[in-house]
């Protein structure tokens, strides 16, 4: 029995849902699913404790020595995390940002570094690291200035009176002329079958695109929002050509964020 990590976000659960209900032939392999935020899922790759997991493609700069990415099911877009505030006036007077931040080694994280050096650089600043849900709430409650949504959220937060900072999607295409790799399928590179895995990754997002009211309900048991169009939306964003196979473009795009990790540095 082999551990696979997914996040519970629409995206893996629509890509995932075939090979988690047996609706495809896994040809023998059996796998336990193990369903979780991202950020735990990157830890617990960190620590070795799962065999194929959704990673961010951030925390791949430290999983390299003993992990290996698939070409399949990962989450490549045109469009990104984007930064968000309620008080645009409050951030251009203060001189230190509280910033809510979801998870250390998200993507998402590393992007808004990228941007906070270029567009901040003479402000000093406070990081509050939290699941990716949680910072609208923190930012309604102004127990932080700014907050960098992923997932559902970057869909929705102009419903809580908030206010668009940047789309770090935008920036860092413009940036790097490349896609933005906000996630990936891992394997331990002793796990011998990674072209199977691939392919079985292949057909169950087949799957679910031929059968998604079938799928459908199953995605809103771990949806943070049950909006059957903020669903859909974040499907059709995050789900596309790229997650059948990440080609050369995405390919390119994982080596530019690790270039940058190594020119740039990160969060201290």
């Amino acid at each position: 029995m082999l551990n696979f990590g997914i996040s519970p976000c629409p995206n893996d659960i629509f890509i995932f849902y075939a090979m988690i209900r047996k609706k495809i032939d896994m040809a023998g392999l059996q796998l336990n699913f193990v369903i979780e935020d991202v950020e735990t899922l990157n830890k617990l790759c960190l620590n070795g404790e799962l065999d194929l997991s959704k990673v961010s493609t951030h925390v791949y700069y430290y999983l390299r020595d003993n992990y290996e990415i698939l070409r399949s099911g990962g989450a490549f877009s045109e469009e990104g995390p984007v930064l968000v505030a309620k008080d645009l006036t409050e951030i251009e007077k203060s001189a230190q940002i509280k910033i809510a931040l979801p998870g250390r080694f998200t993507t998402a994280t590393a992007i808004m570094w990228f941007y906070w050096k270029k567009h901040f650089f003479d402000k000093k600043y406070t990081l509050l690291f939290v699941p990716f849900n949680e910072i609208i709430d923190k930012l309604i409650k102004n127990e932080v200035q700014m907050g960098v949504l992923i997932h559902e959220g970057r869909f929705i937060y102009q419903n809580f009176g908030l206010k668009l900072i940047a789309d770090l999607g935008e920036f860092w295409k413009k940036q790097t002329n490349s896609l933005i790799p906000l996630g990936c399928i891992v394997a331990k590179k002793s796990f011998p079958e990674k072209i199977l895995m691939e392919h079985l990754i292949t057909e169950s997002i087949l799957y679910s695109r031929n059968h998604l009211d079938e799928v459908l309900p199953f995605i809103k048991k771990y949806a943070q929002e049950l909006d059957d169009d903020v669903i859909i939306s974040h499907i059709k964003t995050y789900v596309n050509d790229y997650s059948l196979d990440l080609g050369e473009k995405g390919m390119k795009s994982i080596s530019r964020l690790m270039d940058k990790i190594n020119e740039e540095g990160l969060w201290k």
